[in-house]
């Protein structure tokens, strides 16, 4: 079951996590103009969250990255 992501939720994102620094128009990412993974787990703020596809942006250590919803976790998210 796909996790819906509302704008300005805080998400923590775990350890080995790519990060995609590219253009999305939601459905589908594009090229990446960079990749990183993470070392450590970190927290995040979503700032985009498309209707469809697997991604959302994220909000993270001052950059926007296109993450996997399947990736994040709630915080805070007692369900």
């Amino acid at each position: 079951m796909k996790k819906d992501y509302m704008i300005g939720d805080l998400v923590h994102i775990p350890q080995a996590v790519e990060l995609l620094d590219c253009p999305s128009d939601g459905a589908q990412l594009n090229i990446p103009l960079r990749v990183q993974t993470t070392e450590s787990p970190r927290v995040g703020i979503v700032a985009e969250a498309p209707a469809q596809g697997d991604y959302v942006i994220v909000l993270c250590d001052g950059d926007k990255w296109s993450v996997r919803t399947r990736s994040l976790y709630s915080v805070g998210d007692s369900k």
